[in-house]
């Protein structure tokens, strides 16, 4: 689905609006919400279970928010940065995370040199469902060869299911809450595409409308 560059700068400006607008109640939002944020803590402690991190790792947060996923890195003795295009948001993440790095940036632009860490893991909840898949292989990409440190890899949760027919059943069942302007992941369809662009990669599903996918750049070494 193709996108001209004057729609994404204002749908960019309208997300940012919409998210600056949510910052103050999200939290309370997400926790109190059926579809799509079921299960919302249980899938944050599943990306944490994932990427398995010890103390002292560098884990980078994209789409960082007001905070929860990367506060949980951080009770884990990680070193954490975060990025976000709210201000809202980090505003509220910035309270409750004085220990982490945390950086205003839209990943779909430029990516600053504040995130070039060579961390050894990048994390992300209920993000990258904002982007077509196409959009959302070449964002892990830039991601990857950016900010990924030899041996990382990444973990996503995101809102997904296992495959079309499971997503054809929840938009069937959901219908009223159901987002046709979002890009909710097809696991079987998304690991396909990751292993295409060299990625290994395998989908966990979750919750009855979220799942987890790690993604490891290995297979990638040594391409041009």
């Amino acid at each position: 689905r193709a996108r001209g560059g004057a729609y994404r700068v204002g749908r960019q400006h309208d997300r940012v609006s919409l998210f600056d607008r949510w910052a103050a109640g999200y939290d309370q939002a997400v926790r109190g919400a059926s579809f799509p944020f079921a299960g919302y803590d249980h899938l944050l402690r599943a990306v944490l279970r994932a990427a398995a991190v010890k103390p002292g790792m560098r884990v980078l947060d994209v789409g960082v928010g007001t905070g929860n996923l990367a506060q949980l890195f951080v009770e884990a003795g990680c070193e954490v940065w975060g990025v976000d295009f709210s201000p809202k948001m980090l505003e509220r993440a910035r309270q409750r995370l004085s220990q982490a790095r945390l950086i205003q940036a839209d990943i779909t632009g430029h990516l600053p040199e504040e995130l070039r860490i060579g961390c050894e893991r990048i994390v992300s909840s209920y993000v990258f469902h904002e982007f077509p898949l196409e959009e959302k292989v070449a964002l892990l990409t830039r991601l990857t060869d950016h900010a990924l440190g030899a041996g990382g890899y990444l973990v996503v949760g995101d809102v997904g299911f296992p495959n079309r027919e499971a997503y054809e059943m929840a938009r069937q069942h959901w219908a009223d809450e159901w987002d046709e302007n979002e890009f909710y992941w097809v696991g079987d369809e998304a690991v396909e595409a990751l292993r295409e662009a060299g990625f290994d990669a395998a989908y966990t599903q979750v919750t009855v409308s979220a799942g987890v996918l790690v993604i490891r750049p290995e297979s990638r070494e040594g391409r041009a």
